[in-house]
């Protein structure tokens, strides 16, 4: 099966790689235009490009792709040759560009450049483990909207009605269809006046009071609670380095900050209040006497 090559990728490599091209040997160009190179290295990689964005099973015709690659440069010759890299506002856009890439490869270079020792990496490991959660749980749910429909579903939960009939009969929330089961979760997943309410639960139980949350009142069955292993040391290793790479690079741009010689001209806002002050003290005078005159009794 023949497919049609993405010439929005093709235009986005150009950027990077047919500059390139006039750099490698003669006999490893796969065509020129107007005396500009397109290597085979150019080729071989839009070729890869398309491969992976494209479904198993199709082929690749190397002639597209380069007749592809051929007109793209066209335009581009044609681009350069029209003036509009002159333009003020494509000057201003080629340095921008050129600011956030220099930023970006600064910034990666510098978290990178700084050092964690085995006890740091090791500190941090045992801070992460002690803040998260040492239980997860299993649990149903029904969702009503008010409180007073919430301590009827649980009236009806002491006259032994099934929990997951109940559910799905009367929750307003989306696991109803699946009896209110959530299946297993953190609390940190949840938000916090469900998550506590489940923590402090016993497997099998149900709250007696409604929960209330942003989304309505629950009604909690806590089935299932079991022990989170904590990760090895080893498999996190690179996420620790990573968060300590942040961590020191935001103290070293507060350091940078605070030698800095900052000048801010911006004036400050007014809180609320202040401006409506404002805004009555530039009232008219009739106007004043309108808001100060009591309303007429009816």
């Amino acid at each position: 099966m023949r497919i049609k090559t993405n010439k929005i990728l093709i235009s986005g490599l150009l950027g990077f790689s047919l500059m390139a091209s006039n750099l490698h040997a003669e006999d490893t160009n796969v065509a020129t235009v107007n005396g500009q190179a397109i290597s085979k290295e150019t080729l071989n990689t839009v070729v890869e490009m398309v491969k992976r964005s494209t479904q198993g099973g199709e082929t690749i015709d190397n002639k597209t792709i380069l007749e592809d690659l051929i007109i793209t440069e066209l335009a581009r010759q044609e681009a350069n040759k029209s003036g509009l890299a002159e333009r003020e506002d494509i000057k201003q856009k080629v340095k921008d560009f050129t600011d956030k890439l220099v930023l970006n490869a600064w910034t990666q270079e510098k978290a990178g450049s700084f050092k964690h020792t085995d006890d740091e990496l090791k500190a941090a490991y045992d801070k992460q483990i002690t803040a998260g959660d040492k239980y997860e749980y299993k649990a149903r749910h029904i969702l009503m909207k008010t409180k007073e429909e919430a301590q009827g579903v649980i009236k009806d939960l002491e006259n032994k009605v099934d929990f997951a009939d109940l559910a799905k009969k009367s929750s307003d929330g989306p696991s109803a269809a699946n009896g209110g089961d959530l299946g297993w979760f953190k609390p940190a997943s949840m938000v916090k006046p469900f998550a506590e309410a489940v923590a402090a639960m016993e497997p099998g139980a149900v709250t007696k009071e409604p929960v209330q949350t942003e989304f309505g009142w629950h009604v909690i069955k806590l089935e299932e609670r079991r022990e989170v292993k904590a990760p090895e040391f080893d498999s996190v290793k690179p996420q620790l380095q990573r968060q300590l790479e942040q961590e020191k690079m935001l103290k070293y741009m507060d350091e940078l900050r605070a030698k800095a010689d900052v000048k801010i001209t911006l004036p400050e806002e007014k809180p609320a209040e202040a401006k409506a002050d404002d805004k009555k003290a530039d009232a008219k005078p009739e106007e004043k006497k309108a808001e100060e005159k009591p309303a007429e009794k009816k």
